[in-house]
C-alpha cells in the first residue's frame, strides 16, 4: 500500500511546488468554515497521544515535507534531505537498513531542491536538474540502469544518481514509479509499467527514463499509489490521467480492470491550478481554490458526504476554498489562504489530526491545535505538514517512528517533529 502525498509540482513556478508531490507527491487554489462531521469518529484502540510540543522545545524545521508509505523526508533550508520511519529498503537514505525515529541525515553531500517519497523509495532534484533515488529497486524505480527484480541486492540505502543526463525542472513518485517534467513540459517516466502508467506502450518496467509517449506539454504532473498517473496540460490546466481505471480515478466517466497507456481527458470540463493523487483516487483544485475528486471513495475520501464511488469529478469539502491539496492512502487534506488544515477520509490511525482515532470522516474536519500550515503530505495511515514558520508537525500512527518524535505513540492532532 501506498501513503504518500500525492505530491505535486508546477512547473513554471520553478521548484517550489510540492513533491511535483511527491509523492508525495508533491501539490497546489483558497477560507475556514467548519464543515459538517457525517461520520462520527470512535475511540481506537491505538494508544494515543495529543501534542507534545511543550515536551519538545527544540523542534525540526524545514523547507519541505514528503510522506512515503511509512516513510518521512524533509528538506532544509540548505538544500540537505533528512528522513526517517521505515527503512527495510534502504529509503532513508543513510547508508543503512535501521528504522529511525527521528530525522537523520541522507548520505552524501549532494543538496536538493525538491524531494519526492514513494512506496519504498525516494528521488531528489538538484538545482541542474539532476535527478537522485534511493531505496527500493525492484521495479526499476532507482532509475539507474537495474531492477532487482524482487531483490534486495538491487536496493540502494544512499543516493544514486539516475542514468539517462536528463535535465528535469519537476519530479514526482507513486506507488513504485517516478515520472519528470523538462522544460518544455515533456514527460520522463521510469519504473513499474502494469497499468500503463509509465504513458508507453512498451509493457515493462523501466529501469531509466524514457520519454513518455504521451504527446502533451504538461505544466503539472501528480501520480498515485496504484498505478496511475495525471498531469495538466499547457497553457489552459486541462487534466489528462492515464494508468489504472479499477476505481474510475481517471476521471473519465468509466472504469476498467485494464489500464491504458495513452491519456484520456477528465470528463466535467474543468481546468485546475493542482492535482493530488491518493492510492485509488485523484483529486485537483480550479482557480477560485474549490476542490474536486473523483475515483474511489470507501473511506469518504472524496469529501462530498458519502462513501459513494465517483467516476467524475464532484466537489470535495464545499464550504472551503484551498491554497492546496495532498491525497494519501484514504485520507485527503487541504490547507486554507490563511494556513488552516482541514482533512476527510480515513481516521483509523488519527491521521485527520482532529483529536480523535476511528472511523472515518466524508465531510472535512478540522485540524486541532491552531497552527498554521504552509503545506501537507498524507502517507498510508498518518500526515505531516510544515508550519508557516518552518517547523515540521506529523500525526497519525507511529509504528515505526513515522512521526519523527523520538517515540512510536500515535497522536491524533499535530506533534512537533524532534530536531535530530
Amino acid at each position: 500500500r501506498w501513503g504518500y502525498k500525492s505530491v505535486i509540482l508546477v512547473l513554471f513556478c520553478g521548484l517550489a511546488a510540492a513533491s511535483c508531490g511527491g509523492d508525495d507527491g508533491g501539490e497546489a487554489a483558497p477560507a475556514t468554515v467548519p464543515s459538517t462531521t457525517v461520520a462520527v469518529a470512535t475511540t481506537s484502540a491505538v494508544t494515543t497521544a495529543g501534542p507534545t510540543t511543550s515536551r519538545q522545545p527544540d523542534p525540526f524545521v524545514a523547507e519541505q515535507v514528503v510522506a512515503g508509505d511509512q516513510h518521512v523526508c524533509a528538506l532544509t533550508s540548505d538544500g540537505s534531505a533528512y528522513c526517517w520511519g521505515y527503512n527495510g529498503m534502504g529509503q532513508l537514505g543513510d547508508g543503512t537498513t535501521t528504522d529511525r525515529k527521528v530525522p537523520t541525515p541522507v548520505s552524501g553531500t549532494t543538496k536538493f531542491t525538491r524531494l519526492a517519497a514513494g512506496r519504498y523509495f525516494t528521488c531528489g532534484l538538484t538545482s541542474a536538474g539532476a535527478t537522485w533515488c534511493w531505496g527500493d529497486n525492484s521495479s526499476g524505480q532507482l532509475g539507474n540502469g537495474a531492477t532487482g527484480g524482487g531483490s534486495a541486492s538491487a536496493n540502494k540505502s544512499a543516493p544514486g544518481l539516475v542514468v539517462g543526463g536528463v535535465a528535469l525542472q519537476s519530479i514526482v513518485t507513486g506507488q513504485n514509479h517516478v515520472c519528470g517534467l523538462n522544460a518544455a513540459g515533456a514527460a520522463y517516466c521510469w519504473g513499474s509499467y502494469p497499468s500503463g502508467q509509465l504513458g508507453n506502450a512498451l509493457g515493462a518496467n523501466q529501469t531509466e527514463p524514457g520519454k513518455s509517449a504521451v504527446a502533451l506539454a504538461l505544466k503539472t504532473l501528480a501520480l498515485g499509489g496504484d498505478n496511475h498517473t495525471c498531469g495538466l496540460a499547457i497553457p489552459d490546466g486541462t487534466p489528462w490521467c492515464w494508468g489504472n481505471n479499477t476505481f474510475g480515478q481517471l476521471g473519465d466517466g468509466k472504469k476498467s480492470n485494464a489500464g491504458q497507456n495513452q491519456p484520456s481527458t477528465v470528463t466535467g470540463g474543468l481546468k485546475f491550478t493542482a492535482l493530488a493523487l491518493g492510492r485509488t483516487y485523484t483529486c485537483g483544485l480550479v482557480a477560485d481554490g474549490s476542490a474536486y475528486c473523483w475515483g474511489s471513495n470507501t473511506q469518504g475520501q472524496l469529501g462530498d458526504g458519502t462513501v459513494d464511488e465517483r467516476l467524475a469529478p464532484v466537489k470535495a469539502a464545499p464550504a472551503l476554498k484551498f491554497a492546496s491539496l495532498t491525497a494519501g492512502d484514504s485520507q485527503t487534506c487541504g490547507v486554507t489562504a490563511d494556513g488552516a488544515a482541514h482533512c476527510w477520509g480515513s481516521n483509523a490511525f488519527g491521521q485527520l489530526g482532529n483529536g480523535t482515532s476511528g472511523g472515518q470522516q466524508t465531510s472535512a474536519v478540522a485540524v486541532s491545535g491552531g497552527v498554521k500550515f504552509a503545506s501537507l503530505s498524507a502517507g498510508e495511515e498518518f500526515t505531516c505538514g510544515v508550519a508557516t514558520d518552518k517547523t515540521v508537525y506529523c500525526w497519525g500512527s507511529n509504528r515505526v517512528g513515522w512521526l519523527g518524535d523520538g517515540t512510536d505513540v500515535a497522536r491524533t492532532a499535530p506533534t512537533k517533529v524532534k530536531k535530530p
